[in-house]
């Protein structure tokens, strides 16, 4: 796993994943707090699993995987914050503590799934992919070098020779 060919948003998820998954373990997930650290253990095999495997499709595009993860921990954490809040500050340990860090975990992965969803366009897309998911590192390379379409105008032709400026003649000018 090289986390360095990872994208921005791919990374906000990992460090959320982590959270969630530390945070929950040690700080006890109340109640249903379980599912989310299952979504982050799911969250972390949508980020690393191309890199693991090149020829694995996921089972649809990165950033809706991501996004059905970060919101489906960020939910039931919030939840679960919002049922047991008399319980968690009443007596304030170091237990609640990493809940509360699950929960600031799980609110980062569900920003990092919807940025990486809308860096993909913003279209759902569950179910059978066809092509192995690129990486956050591919995908921000082809978005640099877009097709520009042509011009209208035709180009110009000029005569004058080409004349190199460096820093030392552009301070004499």
């Amino acid at each position: 796993m090289d986390f360095s060919k990872l994208g921005q948003n791919e990374k906000l998820a990992v460090y959320g994943a982590v959270a969630v998954i530390v945070g929950g373990v040690i700080g006890y997930a109340y109640g249903f707090a379980i599912l989310a650290i299952l979504a982050a253990v799911a969250m972390l095999a949508v980020v690393f699993l191309p890199q693991l495997s090149a020829g694995t499709a996921l089972p649809g595009s990165r950033g809706s995987l991501m996004l059905v993860c970060g919101a489906v921990a960020a939910i039931i954490l919030v939840l679960a914050l919002l049922l047991y809040l008399n319980i968690v500050f009443f007596a304030f340990g170091v237990r609640d503590l990493f809940f509360l860090v699950a929960v600031a975990g799980a609110l980062l992965m569900g920003w990092a799934g919807w940025q990486e969803f809308q860096a993909e366009g913003g279209k759902f897309q569950l179910g059978n992919a066809t092509t192995p998911a690129a990486t956050g590192a591919d995908r921000d390379l082809s978005s640099t070098t877009r097709d520009v379409p042509p011009s209208t105008s035709a180009p110009v032709a000029t005569d004058a020779p080409v004349v190199d400026t460096t820093d030392e003649d552009r301070n004499r000018i």
